[in-house]
């Protein structure tokens, strides 16, 4: 199911963070390897649930500790993904409401806040309690990078839009956009796709026309 958002307005576009609109990755590897030993890569990362090899930990509680040990470094310093901002821009542009939905836990929810507005990322509110089902939330759209909160916007008669992360599994939902980029995802729903830029294509500097 899709959605376009540039012919109709009053939506409600559900977004999560991790994987969507920063990039996690970097700040949580090497959080790891400082507590583990390891040498673990960005290209390691392959699957969202999974034990740290030569450990016994579990990346899940590697990243409880690391919000509950160092939370401004480990949130606060994570980086956009190229077109985010804009992207959140133009969905707020066409008379949508941007609602962010995240399974970080709510104590953390200021920091995210304080993330989103350094970075110049506009957004109406962060839900407080987020199911682990983000198909029980209200809205119109969820874009997410991981593919069964975006199976389970579908199932509930959602539009849904997959980021694509290496852990990403297209083919789990398969009625949804599927994207690796912020520009081609935007695309789907009715933005102009911007030519390809020098250094990145298709992914930096792109602009939407106005309604």
């Amino acid at each position: 199911m899709s959605i376009r958002l540039d012919a109709t307005s009053g939506k409600t576009v559900l977004l999560d963070v991790d994987g969507t609109l920063c990039d996690n990755v970097p700040r949580l590897v090497e959080y790891i390897n400082a507590e583990c030993g390891t040498a673990l890569t960005r290209e390691s990362i392959t699957e969202w649930s999974f034990s740290i090899p030569g450990t016994d930990r579990h990346i899940s509680d590697l990243i409880e500790q690391a919000l509950a040990d160092r939370p401004e470094w480990f949130l606060l310093g994570m980086e956009p993904i190229d077109g985010a901002a804009e992207a959140a821009r133009w969905i707020g542009e066409q008379g949508h409401t941007v609602e962010i939905a995240t399974h970080r836990p709510p104590s953390s929810h200021s920091l995210t806040g304080q993330w989103l507005d350094e970075h110049d990322i506009p957004y109406d509110s962060i839900i407080q309690e987020v199911p682990r089902n983000k198909g029980l939330l209200d809205g119109d759209l969820l874009v997410d990078d991981y593919h069964r909160n975006v199976r389970n916007a579908l199932a509930a008669g959602k539009a849904g839009g997959l980021f694509v992360q290496p852990y990403s599994d297209p083919s789990v939902c398969e009625d949804a956009v599927v994207a690796e980029s912020w520009p081609t995802l935007l695309s789907a729903f009715g933005c102009e796709r911007p030519a390809a830029t020098e250094n990145e294509p298709g992914s930096k500097g792109f602009s939407c026309p106005d309604r």
